[in-house]
């Protein structure tokens, strides 16, 4: 669809995330109603509460609307993302939730009324998807001590850079003396076998560059990328993190990289590990698959204009 024709617009708000309950969810939806109509949209707009929304999607999904804008965190997201999985209606993203990833991946503005605007005009294209367990994700899962140390605690809501520097603390407090965990990952004829207390698979690839929030290097390059730590200490630890953060990652030589599209995941004497999901925390029987969906999902993202910027002219 022409952007220019994205008039008629239909937006899903999770009540329950967390600039809705910070700044309160009629503050939100007048701001929205404002920019949209300002712009010369017509705009249906319905808070629900996080167990409603996948059915206000899929409502959403079949109606007449343009284009459909989910509001919420990535887990509202990844939700999102499956309910329009192989569907031709575009799915535009409203960062309303903490770290805001998948937002990030398609290069929407952090600001929610920047994005409301940007929803209007940006450019759509095809996504891929991760493929965990049956279910669909945007970003990134993360397998060993961090799901493990999170699961059960109350969520934050807040400043993406104070739950960043709380990640790391409690990373750097429980890394060293949390269970490792034994994987052996089998891709096809290839095996691997790893010692970690952390895994990171994420969809595609990211650049090296300076930022705590990693950057995606594409939207559809066809595979997904598995980071194993391979640190035994805390100051290893704080040596990875840093690297990350300047971007100088790939110099670590105790994090082992690998591309897949297929993967199954085997833990030793394991039969349920603690799974983090695009922010979504599950315990997960093992052996657990992990698959490539080749641009499953037509999303609204800015993004793609700016790659087209800076494309070198012929």
């Amino acid at each position: 669809m022409n952007p220019d024709h994205r008039r008629n617009l239909c937006v899903i708000l999770n009540r329950e995330s967390g600039t809705l309950c910070t700044l309160g969810p009629d503050v939100v939806e007048a701001g929205l109603k404002e920019v949209f109509e300002e712009l010369g949209c017509t705009v249906e707009i319905q808070q629900v509460p996080g167990k409603e929304v996948r059915k206000a999607l899929e409502n959403a999904r079949d109606g007449g609307a343009d284009a459909v804008i989910v509001g919420g965190g990535d887990g509202t997201v990844a939700t999102a993302a499956t309910v329009f999985a192989g569907h031709d209606k575009p799915l535009g993203i409203l960062p309303l939730g903490t770290f805001n990833l998948a937002a990030r991946d398609v290069g929407m503005p952090l600001d929610w009324k920047e994005a409301a605007r940007a929803l209007v005009t940006a450019p759509e294209g095809k996504m891929d998807l991760l493929d965990v367990a049956g279910n669909l994700y945007m970003c990134v899962v993360v397998l060993g001590f961090y799901p493990a140390l999170v699961m059960g605690r109350p969520e934050y809501h807040g400043s993406w850079i104070v739950k960043s520097c709380r990640t790391m603390w409690d990373a750097l407090r429980s890394a060293a003396t949390y269970p490792p965990l034994h994987l052996c990952l089998q891709e096809g004829d290839r095996i691997e076998r790893h010692r970690t207390r952390i895994a990171l698979l994420a969809n595609n690839d990211y650049e090296d560059i300076f930022g705590i929030i990693p950057k995606r290097r594409s939207l559809d390059a066809g595979y997904f990328t598995v980071y194993i730590s391979k640190h035994q200490t805390r100051f290893g630890l704080l040596r990875s993190f840093i690297a990350w953060v300047m971007g100088r990652w790939k110099e670590d030589r105790e994090i082992v990289v690998m591309h897949a599209t297929d993967l199954e995941i085997r833990v030793t004497r394991k039969r349920r590990i603690p799974v983090m999901m695009d922010g979504e925390l599950e315990k997960l029987p093992v052996p657990l698959r992990v698959k490539l969906v080749p641009k499953a999902l037509l999303v609204i993202a800015p993004r793609l204009a700016e790659e087209v910027e800076s494309e070198p002219a012929s």
